[in-house]
């Protein structure tokens, strides 16, 4: 059809899409922007940890044959400086104490305080330690309950430890609360963050390739135009 042809449809066209798409292309493109500058090691709170203390496996004096169960999938773990049995039965983990065999307790909150200070890095004090059973969503696909550290410091960092080994799961700060916003709204997903396959962002993006291609339409067509058009 040769409405298709003309110039002042895919303007038009592509002046409704522009309207469409105006607020989405600019929080697209702005988020990007963020996500690019921010630096990565940054935002996994890499320069707040601190390294984790070697073992000395050769302190454990009974073998996992000596343990009480048995069964599972072993793995050698650590709490601090203190050496660690972990038994997987089925998802179902038990942890022994290496140097006696005795079942490992959950870590207390004086020691966890002590763990969680060993394993920062920054300038900043502990300020509260919380063993917590809700998830803030920055501390989403952990398994509860877990302890939520608190630092006095310029990035309000976050630890999130495991209670049993107190090994630190999440560091959270500033600039990850940062990012996580932006890709919130570059994958559109306002409620969990994670999900990118959604109807909203395939219908956005397809808009915007549609976007996309009626400008280069219109700029062929212009092109054209002004090609045949007499000197």
């Amino acid at each position: 059809m040769r409405i298709f042809g003309s110039i002042r449809f895919w303007r038009t066209f592509h002046l409704w899409l522009s309207l469409l798409l105006s607020l989405q292309l600019l929080a697209w493109f702005g988020s990007g922007l963020v996500m690019s500058i921010l630096p990565i090691d940054e935002v996994r709170g890499d320069h707040l940890r601190a390294p984790v203390p070697p073992i000395n496996w050769q302190l454990a004096r009974v073998s996992p044959a000596q343990l009480p169960a048995q069964t599972g999938v072993l793995s050698l773990r650590q709490r601090g400086e203190l050496p660690v049995y972990q038994l997987d039965n089925d998802g179902k983990l038990q942890f022994f104490n290496a140097l006696d065999g005795s079942p490992l307790p959950a870590v207390t909150e004086p020691e966890l305080r002590t763990l969680a200070q060993q394993g920062y890095k920054g300038a900043g004090m502990l300020q509260s330690a919380t063993l917590i059973d809700e998830l803030p969503l920055e501390a989403r696909g952990l398994t509860t309950p877990v302890w939520q550290v608190q630092f006095a410091d310029a990035d309000n960092t976050v630890f999130y430890l495991e209670p049993t080994l107190g090994q630190v799961l999440r560091v959270r700060t500033d600039n990850w609360r940062v990012f996580d916003f932006v890709w919130m709204l570059h994958i559109m997903d306002y409620d969990e963050r994670d999900d990118f396959n959604h109807g909203l962002l395939i219908a956005s993006s397809a808009l915007a390739l549609l976007f996309t291609i009626s400008g280069l339409v219109l700029l062929v067509l212009t092109l054209r135009r002004k090609a045949v058009r007499p000197h």
